[in-house]
């Protein structure tokens, strides 16, 4: 395998999910539940007594489709004495026919050996195009023909959402400006969360969502203990959409030369 065919395939891996947030899964059929509500304002799926996961990641996803908006993802893991051993931060400009997007990708560790991610990117639904550094202050540049769902494969974060509905106990802690804020810090079953691949046995979880009134989980923070190794961990997520309908998608200009790559290669 090439030095730039592997490149691309570690692109794939990091925004799919392997090294980052969202981890692949097999495509899902999505059963419409009945969406319990017992008062104007709720949003799908919410109610004072009930959350239904399927329900409310689906309207989040649906949502977010018909318009566009930026998307900001950080994670960070630290030791038992407050120590960062991994840091991500991952931004994506999504447009209104989620085809075209761009986005960059920042990762930096301590554990083992200090390592740097830098990857930047975008996508018109035909190709993509990718920066990347092999070492810091090396980029490269390689384009490819856009196959299944690109480089990121949820772009709206659902089944984050949903692994964490189907993981932890939510409910309605307050109504606030049109939507709800949801909480929760018991675990009904912490093998629906969607984790990093290098960390195990969650515990101690914590977690607060901000929905809006159509369903968009605006704001998102998730908390808890896991075993890393030989080490236990804290993990932390923090996910927010901004700029709904008035982000702009611009093609950087380093695409015009980046170089035509295959994975077949």
């Amino acid at each position: 395998m090439t030095r730039a065919v592997a490149a691309v395939v570690t692109l794939a891996l990091v925004l799919a999910g392997c090294s980052g947030f969202v981890q692949q899964d097999s495509p899902e059929t999505v059963t419409p539940a009945a969406v319990p509500t017992d008062g104007a304002g709720y949003p799908p799926g919410v109610s004072d007594g009930a959350v239904v996961p399927s329900t409310l990641a689906s309207a989040h996803a649906r949502t977010l489709a018909t318009t566009n908006y930026t998307l900001v993802t950080r994670q960070r893991v630290t030791d038992r004495n407050g120590t960062v051993l991994r840091r991500s931060n991952h931004t994506r400009y999504v447009a209104a026919n989620n085809g075209t997007y761009a986005g960059h990708f920042r990762q930096n560790g301590t554990e083992l050996n200090v390592f740097t991610t830098r990857i930047d990117y975008w996508t018109n639904g035909s190709i993509v195009a990718a920066q990347y550094d092999e070492r810091a202050g090396r980029p490269h540049r390689v384009k490819w023909t856009v196959r299944n769902d690109g480089p990121v494969s949820d772009l709206s974060e659902r089944r984050t959402i949903l692994g964490i509905g189907e993981a932890v106990d939510l409910s309605v802690a307050d109504r606030v400006d049109g939507g709800v804020v949801l909480v929760g810090t018991r675990f009904t079953n912490p093998d629906r969360l969607v984790t990093p691949l290098f960390v195990s046995d969650p515990r101690n979880v914590s977690v607060r969502l901000r929905v809006s009134h159509d369903g968009t989980v605006e704001a998102l923070r998730l908390a808890f203990d896991a075993e890393r190794s030989d080490q236990r961990v804290r993990v932390r997520q923090d996910i927010r959409v901004t700029d709904v309908g008035s982000t702009t998608v611009v093609k950087p200009e380093w695409v015009a030369n980046t170089t035509q790559r295959s994975l077949r290669q």
